[in-house]
């Protein structure tokens, strides 16, 4: 039996599952990609103090580079873990997608749930720019209203544009066979009702 196009329940459902998940999906993808690029960065600064350490010479070598030495690693593990928090994050936002939709029926959450992140990731590093200068437009400083505002701006952006992708994703794997079985039976019956012959009077008989 064909299930029914979405229903009322499955339609706020939706909202619900873009709005949570995506916020996590944000949230993780960002702190992916900014794990990365700290790393090379640590990576990077890290070789940059041990060449200077190895052209200076160990004995030489002062304190402060050291410091700077011991600092980089340090570092480096932090946003190791932050680099595997992301990742965790980004897997909840699957697991609590699917399971939000699934709880209300919905057709193909699994499906829906990898187009939804599919595209919200792409349209997420766009958008992650446009809060970033939105942020800087609306304040007089380059720096505080960046720092202050962009989480601001990501998170409401984040839960407009989850709630609208999953509902629209939603909504296109919905099954339309309902409708279209539905559409069929009024043709077939104008077209029974065409094809019928004319009843047969007794003066033609």
């Amino acid at each position: 039996m064909a299930n029914s196009p979405m229903t009322r329940t499955q339609f706020s459902s939706s909202l619900i599952a873009g709005a949570v998940a995506h916020t996590m999906f944000q949230t993780g993808w960002f702190g992916f990609g900014m794990s990365l690029a700290g790393l090379a960065a640590a990576a990077l600064f890290g070789n940059l103090v041990d060449v200077i350490g190895d052209a200076i010479g160990s004995e030489a070598v002062p304190s402060l580079f050291n410091s700077l030495g011991v600092g980089a690693d340090i570092l480096f593990w932090v946003l190791i873990a932050m680099l595997i928090g992301s990742l965790v994050l980004v897997l909840l936002a699957v697991i609590v997608s699917v399971w939000l939709l699934r709880l209300t029926g919905q057709r193909k959450p699994w499906a829906v749930t990898w187009a939804s992140l599919g595209i919200t990731a792409v349209l997420d590093i766009g958008l992650f720019w446009l809060y970033v200068w939105l942020a800087t437009a609306v304040t007089d400083s380059p720096v505080a209203g960046p720092v202050l505002l962009t989480p601001v701006f990501a998170l409401v952006g984040g839960i407009l544009l989850g709630a609208l992708v999953w509902w629209a994703i939603a909504h296109a794997f919905r099954n339309k066979s309902a409708e279209q079985q539905g559409g069929d039976g009024e043709r077939g019956d104008g077209d029974a009702a065409t094809a019928a012959p004319a009843p047969v009077t007794p003066a033609e008989a």
